[in-house]
Protein backbone atom coordinates (compact mmCIF):
# COMPACT_ATOMS: atom_id res chain seq x y z
CA UNK A 1 0.00 0.00 0.00
CA UNK A 2 2.90 2.00 0.43
CA UNK A 3 4.66 4.29 -2.93
CA UNK A 4 8.19 4.50 -1.33
CA UNK A 5 9.58 2.57 -4.49
CA UNK A 6 13.26 4.65 -3.20
CA UNK A 7 13.24 3.16 0.11
CA UNK A 8 11.66 -0.41 -0.19
CA UNK A 9 14.16 -1.05 -3.59
CA UNK A 10 17.16 -0.04 -0.10
CA UNK A 11 14.94 -2.16 2.20
CA UNK A 12 14.92 -5.16 -0.13
CA UNK A 13 18.93 -5.17 -1.08
CA UNK A 14 19.82 -4.91 2.87
CA UNK A 15 17.41 -7.89 2.82
CA UNK A 16 19.46 -9.87 0.01
CA UNK A 17 22.72 -8.80 1.52
CA UNK A 18 21.59 -10.99 4.16
CA UNK A 19 20.81 -13.76 2.70
CA UNK A 20 17.27 -13.23 2.25
CA UNK A 21 15.17 -13.79 -1.23
CA UNK A 22 13.17 -10.73 -1.44
CA UNK A 23 10.54 -9.74 -3.63
CA UNK A 24 8.88 -6.09 -3.65
CA UNK A 25 5.87 -5.53 -5.39
CA UNK A 26 3.20 -2.32 -4.86
CA UNK A 27 0.00 -4.43 -4.22
CA UNK A 28 -0.65 -7.91 -2.04
CA UNK A 29 0.73 -11.15 -4.88
CA UNK A 30 -2.73 -13.34 -4.57
CA UNK A 31 -0.01 -16.28 -5.78
CA UNK A 32 1.86 -15.67 -2.40
CA UNK A 33 -1.21 -16.35 -0.87
CA UNK A 34 -0.33 -20.44 -2.05
CA UNK A 35 2.44 -20.50 0.54
CA UNK A 36 6.29 -20.37 -0.09
CA UNK A 37 6.37 -17.21 1.57
CA UNK A 38 8.39 -16.92 5.28
CA UNK A 39 8.32 -13.61 6.04
CA UNK A 40 6.44 -10.36 4.92
CA UNK A 41 7.01 -6.34 5.23
CA UNK A 42 4.33 -4.74 4.92
CA UNK A 43 4.49 -0.45 4.20
CA UNK A 44 0.84 1.07 4.96
CA UNK A 45 2.04 4.05 3.16
CA UNK A 46 -0.61 6.51 3.23
CA UNK A 47 -3.53 4.00 4.02
CA UNK A 48 -5.98 4.78 6.61
CA UNK A 49 -5.62 2.92 9.65
CA UNK A 50 -8.98 0.51 8.84
CA UNK A 51 -7.15 -0.09 5.15
CA UNK A 52 -4.11 -1.33 6.87
CA UNK A 53 -5.53 -3.35 9.32
CA UNK A 54 -8.37 -5.23 6.85
CA UNK A 55 -5.00 -5.97 4.93
CA UNK A 56 -3.32 -7.65 8.05
CA UNK A 57 -6.46 -9.68 8.38
CA UNK A 58 -7.44 -10.46 4.77
CA UNK A 59 -2.95 -11.97 4.80
CA UNK A 60 -3.45 -13.49 7.97
CA UNK A 61 -6.86 -15.22 6.85
CA UNK A 62 -5.30 -16.57 3.45
CA UNK A 63 -1.37 -17.18 3.56
CA UNK A 64 -1.14 -21.08 4.52
CA UNK A 65 2.03 -20.83 6.78
CA UNK A 66 0.89 -18.07 8.72
CA UNK A 67 4.28 -15.77 8.02
CA UNK A 68 5.05 -13.25 10.51
CA UNK A 69 4.01 -9.58 9.22
CA UNK A 70 6.25 -6.66 10.22
CA UNK A 71 3.98 -3.82 9.43
CA UNK A 72 5.45 -0.18 8.47
CA UNK A 73 3.58 2.63 9.36
CA UNK A 74 3.57 6.72 10.83
CA UNK A 75 2.32 7.92 13.55
CA UNK A 76 -1.00 5.97 15.03
CA UNK A 77 -2.56 6.06 18.15
CA UNK A 78 -2.60 3.48 21.34
CA UNK A 79 -5.65 2.09 19.48
CA UNK A 80 -4.85 1.82 16.43
CA UNK A 81 -1.71 0.31 16.79
CA UNK A 82 -3.42 -2.38 19.09
CA UNK A 83 -5.87 -2.74 16.05
CA UNK A 84 -2.82 -3.71 13.80
CA UNK A 85 -1.93 -6.67 16.23
CA UNK A 86 -5.52 -7.56 16.83
CA UNK A 87 -5.65 -8.12 12.97
CA UNK A 88 -1.85 -10.40 12.74
CA UNK A 89 0.36 -8.41 13.23
CA UNK A 90 3.38 -9.91 14.48
CA UNK A 91 5.94 -6.39 14.60
CA UNK A 92 5.03 -2.81 13.89
CA UNK A 93 7.70 0.03 13.23
CA UNK A 94 7.23 3.69 12.49
CA UNK A 95 8.58 6.01 9.96
CA UNK A 96 11.32 7.19 9.43
CA UNK A 97 12.99 3.57 9.46
CA UNK A 98 16.35 3.55 11.20
CA UNK A 99 17.99 0.62 8.53
CA UNK A 100 19.98 -0.82 11.08
CA UNK A 101 17.45 -1.10 13.55
CA UNK A 102 14.76 -2.32 10.88
CA UNK A 103 17.44 -5.31 9.99
CA UNK A 104 17.73 -5.95 13.51
CA UNK A 105 13.76 -6.48 13.67
CA UNK A 106 13.65 -8.54 10.90
CA UNK A 107 16.12 -10.69 12.22
CA UNK A 108 14.49 -11.24 15.15
CA UNK A 109 10.93 -12.27 13.91
CA UNK A 110 12.94 -14.97 11.72
CA UNK A 111 14.94 -16.42 14.45
CA UNK A 112 11.24 -16.59 16.59
CA UNK A 113 9.18 -18.15 13.95
CA UNK A 114 12.40 -20.41 12.66
CA UNK A 115 14.09 -20.95 15.50
CA UNK A 116 16.13 -24.44 14.07
CA UNK A 117 16.83 -22.10 11.68
CA UNK A 118 20.32 -21.02 12.18
CA UNK A 119 20.64 -17.39 10.37
CA UNK A 120 24.02 -16.49 8.91
CA UNK A 121 24.12 -12.99 9.70
CA UNK A 122 23.90 -13.86 13.58
CA UNK A 123 27.55 -13.13 14.16
CA UNK A 124 29.77 -10.74 12.11
CA UNK A 125 33.46 -11.52 12.21
CA UNK A 126 36.05 -9.09 10.82
CA UNK A 127 39.72 -9.69 11.84
CA UNK A 128 39.98 -9.55 15.81
CA UNK A 129 36.06 -8.03 16.02
CA UNK A 130 33.27 -10.07 16.55
CA UNK A 131 29.68 -8.91 16.58
CA UNK A 132 27.07 -10.97 18.09
CA UNK A 133 24.13 -9.35 15.87
CA UNK A 134 20.82 -10.64 18.13
CA UNK A 135 22.53 -10.06 21.47
CA UNK A 136 23.74 -6.63 20.15
CA UNK A 137 27.49 -7.24 21.54
CA UNK A 138 30.93 -6.58 20.02
CA UNK A 139 34.00 -8.14 21.31
CA UNK A 140 37.84 -6.96 20.68
CA UNK A 141 40.08 -10.02 21.08
CA UNK A 142 37.28 -11.41 23.09
CA UNK A 143 37.12 -8.99 25.32
CA UNK A 144 33.35 -7.00 25.19
CA UNK A 145 33.23 -3.17 24.29
CA UNK A 146 30.59 -0.95 25.62
CA UNK A 147 28.66 0.56 23.38
CA UNK A 148 25.61 3.00 23.12
CA UNK A 149 22.91 2.06 20.99
CA UNK A 150 22.97 4.38 18.01
CA UNK A 151 26.93 3.30 18.07
CA UNK A 152 25.99 -0.28 17.75
CA UNK A 153 23.71 0.32 14.85
CA UNK A 154 26.43 2.24 13.32
CA UNK A 155 29.57 -0.06 14.12
CA UNK A 156 26.91 -2.61 12.40
CA UNK A 157 26.45 -1.27 9.38
CA UNK A 158 30.32 -0.02 8.76
CA UNK A 159 31.27 -3.43 9.50
CA UNK A 160 28.70 -4.60 7.14
CA UNK A 161 30.39 -2.41 4.82
CA UNK A 162 34.31 -2.89 4.72
CA UNK A 163 36.25 -1.83 2.16
CA UNK A 164 33.35 0.60 0.70
CA UNK A 165 32.69 4.42 0.96
CA UNK A 166 29.76 5.37 2.66
CA UNK A 167 28.48 8.93 2.63
CA UNK A 168 27.46 10.64 5.36
CA UNK A 169 23.87 11.20 4.11
CA UNK A 170 23.72 7.55 3.81
CA UNK A 171 24.59 7.21 7.32
CA UNK A 172 22.46 9.75 8.69
CA UNK A 173 19.53 8.15 6.51
CA UNK A 174 19.95 4.43 8.10
CA UNK A 175 21.39 5.22 11.50
CA UNK A 176 19.11 7.95 12.57
CA UNK A 177 16.08 7.76 9.66
CA UNK A 178 16.70 10.92 8.21
CA UNK A 179 19.20 13.51 7.03
CA UNK A 180 20.60 15.86 9.85
CA UNK A 181 21.50 18.51 8.08
CA UNK A 182 24.72 20.81 6.43
CA UNK A 183 25.56 22.01 9.95
CA UNK A 184 25.51 18.93 12.08
CA UNK A 185 28.00 17.26 13.69
CA UNK A 186 26.31 14.29 15.36
CA UNK A 187 27.91 11.95 12.82
CA UNK A 188 31.62 13.26 12.86
CA UNK A 189 30.85 12.78 16.71
CA UNK A 190 29.90 8.91 16.61
CA UNK A 191 33.04 8.44 14.17
CA UNK A 192 35.09 9.77 16.84
CA UNK A 193 33.71 7.91 19.56
CA UNK A 194 33.68 4.30 17.77
CA UNK A 195 37.37 5.10 16.87
CA UNK A 196 38.30 5.66 20.42
CA UNK A 197 36.06 2.72 21.70
CA UNK A 198 36.82 0.40 19.61
CA UNK A 199 40.61 1.01 18.66
CA UNK A 200 39.98 0.99 15.09
CA UNK A 201 43.61 1.32 13.70
CA UNK A 202 45.93 -0.55 11.85
CA UNK A 203 47.52 -2.74 14.65
CA UNK A 204 43.94 -4.35 15.13
CA UNK A 205 43.41 -4.84 11.59
CA UNK A 206 40.93 -1.98 10.89
CA UNK A 207 41.30 1.73 10.30
CA UNK A 208 38.33 4.09 10.22
CA UNK A 209 38.97 6.61 7.50
CA UNK A 210 37.34 10.08 6.88
CA UNK A 211 37.17 10.66 3.20
CA UNK A 212 36.84 14.61 2.53
CA UNK A 213 33.44 15.57 0.90
CA UNK A 214 32.73 12.08 0.28
CA UNK A 215 31.91 9.88 3.47
CA UNK A 216 33.85 6.73 5.36
CA UNK A 217 35.23 3.89 4.91
CA UNK A 218 36.03 1.33 7.23
CA UNK A 219 39.65 -0.65 5.77
CA UNK A 220 40.97 -3.93 6.48
CA UNK A 221 44.58 -3.46 7.37
CA UNK A 222 47.40 -5.98 6.30
CA UNK A 223 50.15 -6.26 8.53
CA UNK A 224 53.48 -7.38 7.16
CA UNK A 225 55.40 -8.98 9.43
Amino acid sequence: MGHEHQQADQLARLLAQQGFRVGVFDAWPERASAGGVDLIVLDLGQATTGEGVDLVARIRSQVRNMPPILAVTGELSESELAGLYDAGADDVMFKPLRIAVFAARVQALARRVYPSQELQTDVLKVGAYVIDVAARRLHLDAQPIKLSSREFDLALYLFRNVGRLVSRATLEKAIWGRELGVDSKTVDTHIYRLRVKLRLQPENGLQLASVYAQGFRLIQVVTLS
